[in-house]
């Protein structure tokens, strides 16, 4: 699933394209993405409107429309943001094209686990704006950390990291590379982790998800050399630090990997 920077990256794609006018809108009206709102009705709305800006948050991004249109997109499993030329022809697992002058915008989702939300008015949506806090936000402080610790006490730490309330775009290897500059066993319970770690996690937190932003979330692709990412994927993969075989396991539901060396269970 699309992570923080991820879902940043795909975003800005269509961010090439502001301020030209959508000709045209083309819906597949049997997707599950429009399971929170009718097709039809994003048809009619973004016709002949242009988008203006766009922001994410998390795994979500929102594009404002003139007209008082607002269009929520979360890319779920399998959703992909694009572009095509202005002669594009829907392909079968689009879900939304928007069609410029120049170019076709395209949310495409084979798996249709992810959500299209279309809001009209003068603010943003309330679903947008009740959101949690962002990681990327000077709101976020180690006392939403320590808070969510105390609070699940009984939870694995990665599963914790997951949880979409406290960690607004945190995914399975984000939360595994926090956890591994961290040097926190991923099946650590919440109320064993002492003030000390909980620092460490807070840091490396912030550090994996602004570092992930300026990499992925500018360029596309993948992190920096020397991150866990690189080699977390298959078993038999080296430690990049200790140069050692790292640990491949559920944890949770999820795969989870880590350094036995520098991560001990608690």
């Amino acid at each position: 699933m699309p992570e923080l920077a991820e879902v940043a990256f795909a975003c800005s794609i269509w961010n090439s394209h502001l301020n030209q006018e959508i000709k045209k809108v083309e819906v597949n009206k049997t997707s599950r993405v429009f399971r929170s709102c009718e097709p039809e009705l994003v048809e009619d709305a973004l016709s002949q409107t242009t988008i203006t800006s766009s922001a994410t948050h998390g795994k979500q991004m929102l594009f404002k429309f003139t007209g008082n249109k607002w269009l929520g997109v979360h890319l779920g499993m399998t959703g992909s943001i694009s572009l095509g030329k202005a002669t594009y022809s829907a392909q079968k697992h689009d879900a939304l094209v928007l069609y410029q002058n120049s170019a076709a915008l395209i949310f495409k989702d084979p798996r249709q686990f992810g959500k299209v939300r279309l809001h009209i008015g003068k603010t943003g949506p309330p679903w947008w704006n009740d959101l949690p806090v962002s990681m990327l936000d000077k709101k976020f402080d180690q006392q939403i950390v320590k808070m969510a610790l105390k609070r699940h006490a009984k939870r694995p730490i990665k599963a914790l990291l997951l949880d979409q309330r406290y960690f607004q775009g945190m995914g399975n290897w984000m939360a595994d590379e926090v956890l591994w500059r961290a040097g926190i066993h991923p099946a650590s319970p919440c109320g064993e982790i002492k003030e000390k770690a909980a620092t460490r996690l807070f840091k490396q937190t912030l550090f994996v998800a602004r570092g992930a932003m300026k990499s992925v979330g500018q360029n596309g692709g993948d992190p920096p050399k020397g991150w866990l990412f690189h080699t977390r994927w298959k078993d038999g993969g080296l430690c990049p630090k200790t140069g050692k075989k790292l640990r491949r396991e559920k944890i949770g539901g999820r795969t989870s990997c880590w350094s036995p060396h520098i991560q001990k269970l608690i």
